[in-house]
């Protein structure tokens, strides 16, 4: 409502503007500097989507596609770019205005998943006066890449990368960064690479601003995970100034002249005429260089030079003039008169009366065309005439045509705008998948269209109170709509509004819960490095036989998909079963964080010490140290698969060698001893045997 609000407002204001320009003539605009920020349409599904990003002021008209896994255009009114960020100083607050969610095509941090995003521009971009903002950049990274209107590669100095800072931690932003950690992005020129923060933390608030300082043909965003789950956001944003000139042939006002004006590129961006007294306006303009004005010559008369105006730092002023003076004035005239209502909709089939004001006869009478316009031929050029409306006799203004041909007259007068369609109000109750009310939560309302394709205009945000209820006014009856909770559009819930005057049923609405969900997280070793192919399973919480499995890649990460949402099961790393680690997933996608295990290198066993006399070894220990149980995981800790083994442990068994190795060496000197024992026994018969022959 408050859009529809906007927009007629903004109408009126077109409406007063145009009348004053037609019936009084054009005056020379100043201080018409102002900022936009883009809007966008989105279609498609996970992977394939395309849409649009729209911004005033003549620029490009701009397409883009994405193979993100999730699209969404959120509504701007949990997340925004306050007035006192860098681009909020340029551009104005982003608030209650839409900007794009992205995610990577799967939530993996290796190259081959991330999404690529790119925008296709449909003339070449102005070399300034616009930016684009990447937000939550913060436990993932984006590579910035661009081409020129030829196809060729843009250096990334050329980006225009202006700064980095967080906008949660700015006056009037959002409230967000519970934290308070401020984090900002890094961004690197030689790689084009804006990086989130070292640690790789899931934070809020990240972001960064970039000005091109060249025309572009296509920007191309790839998005990567590092960890966790990312979305990342992208505004554009202009400046606007206006261009006014005034015509003369002969140093007398040149009044109906042909205006084009055409961007550095030589695209048509406006076309106008000047006023009775040879002014133009053209009110907004991309802040941008190279601005071309054209202006059609009289009849016979030599064509002026085109005049080139920077509109960068200021609004612009164009003359031109002719040398030649005015061609006589034509004996009659036609003028078009244009009916639209307070909207500034075009009004078919309405019966319009012309009279001259000065002996109040009629002169015409005609009915507006499909497109609202009526044109009056033969009209006397200095006679004054009142336009009415036939049906009900009400003035919609006085005109007084053009000496130098037709001209076109707008008539801005309202008409009685068709009665508002009926509405319905809606509450209820809105619970997580898991039945917990969600209180505190922020809920867009999503029309569904008619067509059956992508929900992506938000119609109303509101919030929930402490038991998840909310209330929902003003929505179209009988009609399909869906609820995003906290800007989650993959687990969308739908209701249907009812007829009007129905009995207001409270909803009773629950948040499904996904088919399946994954789990991640970092395998390391007692030093905390990380260790790489080791396999991974995912165990039921009873039962050996695995529900997946995987292996750690060259940083030690594993993500595990398919498990079933809720649900109670054990964690083995390098099949130590005995060592598992019981977690249980949620209702979207965990992370385990860092899981800890031990790898042990025995010591080398010393060979026999020789002496005279060895001494005994000592016997098997009574048994083996106790290994230390693992606590279950919950989301974010870091569990320990393993325990730390003594020195002399056996690897992956965990038994102490110490005793076997004991074992071997008491019986080592056990047969040493009997050699000896033998020896001497042999040589003290040998004594006995020579004495007695002595």
């Amino acid at each position: 409502m408050r859009a529809a609000l906007r927009r007629g407002a903004a109408a009126g204001t077109v409406a007063v503007v145009a009348l004053g320009l037609a019936l009084a003539g054009a005056t020379t605009a100043s201080a018409a500097q102002a900022g936009a920020w883009g809007s966008f349409t989105l279609s498609g599904s996970a992977r394939e989507w395309s849409g649009t990003m729209s911004l005033p002021g003549g620029f490009p008209e701009t397409t883009f596609t994405s193979t993100s896994r999730q699209a969404t255009v959120p509504s701007g009114s949990s997340t925004w770019q306050a007035a006192s960020t860098a681009p909020g100083e340029r551009y104005g607050s982003s608030r209650g205005l839409p900007y794009l969610n992205l995610r990577p095509q799967l939530d993996r941090p290796v190259a081959s998943a991330a999404s690529v995003t790119t925008y296709t521009f449909g003339s070449a971009t102005p070399s300034a006066g616009w930016s684009f903002v990447l937000g939550d950049v913060d436990a993932d990274q984006v590579t910035v890449t661009a081409t020129d209107p030829a196809g060729a590669a843009v250096p990334a100095s050329a980006l225009g990368f202006g700064s980095a800072y967080n906008y949660c931690r700015v006056a009037g932003g959002p409230s967000c960064d519970a934290a308070g950690l401020g984090d900002v992005p890094r961004w690197d020129s030689s790689t084009g690479v804006l990086l989130g923060n070292a640690d790789a933390l899931d934070t809020e608030g990240a972001a960064a601003w970039f000005s091109p300082t060249v025309p572009l043909g296509s920007l191309t965003l790839t998005f990567q995970q590092r960890s966790g789950f990312p979305v990342f956001q992208t505004w554009f944003a202009t400046r606007t100034q206006s261009l006014t000139g005034t015509v003369t042939e002969g140093g007398a006002a040149f009044p109906a002249a042909a205006v084009t004006v055409r961007d550095a590129s030589g695209t048509v961006v406006a076309e106008t005429t000047t006023n009775a007294r040879g002014e133009y306006v053209v009110p907004a303009l991309t802040a941008a260089p190279g601005w071309r004005v054209t202006v059609e010559p009289p009849a016979g008369t030599p064509a002026a030079e085109d005049v080139v105006v920077d509109l960068t730092a200021a609004d612009g002023v164009a003359d031109v003039a002719f040398p030649t003076a005015p061609a006589p004035a034509p004996t009659s005239v036609a003028v078009t008169a244009t009916i639209v209502d307070t909207e500034g909709t075009p009004v078919p089939d309405l019966p319009l009366r012309l009279v001259e004001r000065a002996s109040g006869a009629t002169v015409a009478e005609v009915t507006t065309a499909d497109d609202g316009t009526a044109t009056v031929a033969d009209l006397a050029p200095t006679t004054s005439y009142e336009l009415f409306r036939a049906d009900t006799g009400e003035s919609l203004g006085t005109l007084v045509p053009n000496s130098g041909g037709v001209l076109p007259v707008g008539f801005f007068r309202p008409v009685p705008a068709p009665a508002p369609e009926p509405t319905v109000d809606v509450s209820g109750t809105i619970a997580g998948p898991d039945g917990a009310p969600a209180a505190g939560a922020t809920l867009d309302v999503v029309l569904v269209p008619a067509d059956g394709g992508q929900p992506t205009e938000t119609v109303a945000t509101v919030e929930t109170d402490a038991a998840g209820g909310f209330e929902v006014d003003g929505l179209l009856p009988e009609t399909d709509y869906v609820i995003v909770v906290d800007e989650q559009a993959e687990a969308a819930v739908p209701f249907t509004t009812p007829a009007a005057g129905a009995p207001a049923t409270p909803l009773v609405l629950e948040v499904p819960a996904p088919e399946s969900v994954s789990v991640d997280g970092t395998v390391v070793d007692q030093d905390g490095e990380p260790v790489a192919d080791a396999p991974v399973a995912v165990l039921p919480a009873t039962g050996d036989a695995p529900v997946a499995q995987t292996t750690t890649d060259a940083d030690g990460r594993f993500v595990v998909d398919g498990l079933d949402p809720g649900t109670d099961y054990r964690l083995v790393v390098d099949g130590d079963v005995a060592g598992a680690v019981p977690f249980t997933t949620g209702f979207a996608d965990t992370g385990l964080g860092t899981v800890a295990v031990t790898v042990v290198v025995p010591d080398p066993t010393p060979g026999p010490t020789p002496g005279p006399t060895p001494e005994p070894s000592p016997g098997p220990p009574a048994g083996p140290a106790p290994t230390a149980s693992a606590a279950p995981v919950a989301p974010g800790t870091t569990p320990t698969v393993r325990p730390a083994g003594r020195p002399g442990d056996l690897a992956f068994t965990g038994a102490d060698a110490a005793w076997p190795l004991g074992l071997g060496a008491a019986l080592l000197v056990a047969g040493l001893g009997l050699v000896t024992g033998r020896a001497v026994l042999r040589r003290r018969q040998q004594a006995v045997v020579s004495g007695s022959e002595d």
